[in-house]
């Protein structure tokens, strides 16, 4: 849930004077309520610290595969009685795209072009066993235009498609992933990492609008991620991970609705769908750095908002099939994602791999599976190895991920979705114009790989990667390219990332720059050896991340 603000950049400044007042007047704000601490966001040092601790021998591997910021906080404050009221210290963020968005799991926040703010805070209270966390955003972004791609490449799109809307995914897999969101900057607040729940034993029960993280991805999560805004929802969850006779298992399931962006079409009868998700991770009995793991995630159509406590087992339910209004071809009554996902940690050897594989379309039969077990998959492969140094005062560690969504190859003869494109659902698997999943988004891939140095108290690394944006759209295309091979929408990209803790904050950068190859498939000719001159679009982009983080 988001409210627009208006008076945009004093809105801004007004909450980052805010966060400044509290910096300084901290020490007497302790000294009226009985904590303060760092609080645990997704993809911050402190995650990023702990993926380090399980190469070198630490625990909580298994709780670590389903996680989110309530999760985190929780163990903190098991041990801190039946009473009590938290500050979560302020975190701001700062995005700088020079030339064109580039932003992956940034939640509710969009980096466009121009510079763009994230500031979010606030406090968790506790009676007894009902838990509130209140961690409101405030989210700003400049929006600065940049070339959309021509008439030429657009593909014919029906007049209540907004004209920022995808034009590629227009006709039965259809998704909503906005090239630009407007033409004008963003400002706005969101309920953010804000959770209602009451603990009931082995179960904890809620409202949330949280994000979460399922699987063992770095940078990639197939069906839950940080990529987009969290999603408003009923959840149950494990509370702790469950000893088992056959093993450790936690779980989770949630009920919600998943919005559409202003930037889609103009149409009121089709924005409102449910999401039913549930996830669970199993640790063997006797290999404690082992944890197998299964997600579902089901989305369908809604006419009304009431109508979503109907959809409370979809996850138990196959895709269904419906007519839809004015329509005489029946479709799925449901779109779907399943995956299966596995990490397995090496603590002798400081090493781990881990596995994400999902499928879209689910095999209709034994023999669908076996024959063609390929269609509409996507996957991420990836390793992790680290090294102590320094006496055990400092750590090197390796990181490198691979994560495929493009048409698998059944799909020169199998009709075949874009993954995360919907046909159920208009929108396919988004909230508020950004995938859920993956944050290289629709019939993309990629390839990623990173060096860190850490040391007690900072962390310094360097980063490559590749992006092949959506390009399931390229081959949609019946009158243009002739030769494809020259004609993907690639990005390549460099950097280096830091950290540093401070008695007044933790200071987190990341300088990126990258170019982008032939962008949103601009090149309209051939480019053979003997090419004439070719109309083509590249673009070079420096992102500049700060992130900082007023310490406890």
């Amino acid at each position: 849930m988001s409210i627009p603000l208006q008076g945009s950049w004093h809105v801004w400044k007004c909450a980052t004077l805010t966060m400044f007042v509290v910096v300084l007047g901290r020490h007497s704000l302790t000294a009226q309520v009985p904590a303060w601490t760092l609080a645990p966001w997704l993809g911050g040092e402190e995650e990023n610290r702990e993926r380090l601790s399980h190469l070198l021998g630490g625990g909580g591997k298994a709780e670590f595969l389903l996680r989110s910021p309530s999760t985190s906080l929780d163990r903190l404050a098991t041990s801190a009685g039946s009473r009590q009221l938290t500050l979560l210290a302020p975190e701001i963020l700062l995005v700088h795209n020079s030339a064109m968005p580039f932003s992956l799991n940034d939640g509710a926040l969009w980096a466009g072009r121009g510079w763009s703010q994230r500031l979010r805070g606030g406090i968790q209270a506790k009676w007894g066993r009902v838990r509130l966390t209140l961690a409101p955003e405030f989210i700003a972004t400049e929006n600065l235009w940049y070339e959309l791609p021509p008439p030429q490449v657009r593909l014919p799109q029906s007049a209540d498609r907004s004209p920022f809307a995808n034009p590629w995914h227009v006709g039965d897999y259809s998704i909503d992933a906005p090239l630009r969101f407007g033409e004008r900057g963003l400002r706005f607040l969101d309920l953010g990492q804000s959770t209602l729940a009451v603990d009931v034993g082995a179960v904890v029960v809620g409202l949330s609008t949280e994000n979460e993280w399922w699987g063992p991805g770095i940078r990639n999560a197939l069906v839950m991620s940080s990529h987009a805004a969290g999603i408003p929802r009923a959840v149950v969850r494990t509370a702790r991970p469950l000893r088992t006779p056959v093993g450790t298992v936690s779980g989770r399931w949630m009920l919600g609705g998943l919005f559409e962006s202003d930037y889609f079409d103009a149409s009121g009868l089709n924005d409102r769908r449910s999401l039913n998700a549930i996830a669970g991770s199993w640790t063997p009995p006797g290999v404690p750095d082992l944890t197998l793991g299964i997600t579902r995630a089901v989305y369908a159509p809604l006419t009304r908002w009431s109508d979503v406590f109907a959809h409370g087992l979809d996850v138990l339910r196959d895709r269904g099939r419906r007519v839809p209004p004015n329509d005489s071809t029946p479709r799925p009554a449901r779109d779907q994602i399943l995956s299966l996902f596995g990490r397995w940690v090496f603590p002798r050897d400081g090493f781990a791999v881990h596995f994400e594989w999902a499928r879209t379309d689910p095999p209709r039969s034994l023999r669908d599976l076996l024959v063609d077990p390929s269609h509409s998959q996507g996957y991420t492969l990836g390793l992790e190895w680290a090294r102590a140094v320094r006496d055990g005062r400092g750590a090197v560690r390796l990181q490198a991920e691979v994560t495929y969504l493009e048409n698998s190859p059944s799909s020169r003869h199998r009709r075949e979705p874009s993954f995360y494109t919907g046909a159920a659902t208009p929108q396919g698997y988004t909230h508020r114009g950004q995938v859920v999943g993956a944050g290289i988004g629709q019939g993309a891939s990629s390839q990623w790989i990173g060096l860190d140095y850490f040391a007690p108290t900072w962390r310094v690394g360097l980063f490559g990667g590749r992006i092949r944006w959506d390009d399931d759209a390229l081959y949609s295309f019946e009158g243009f390219y002739a030769n494809k091979w020259c004609a993907h929408d690639v990005s390549l990209f460099g950097g280096i990332a830091a950290a540093l803790a401070t008695p007044i904050g933790r200071l987190e950068g990341t300088l990126a720059q990258g170019q982008r190859l032939n962008v949103f498939f601009y090149h309209l000719t051939w480019c053979g050896p003997t090419a004439a001159p070719i109309d083509i679009l590249d673009v070079t982009n420096t992102t500049l991340e700060l992130r900082w983080s007023v310490s406890p």
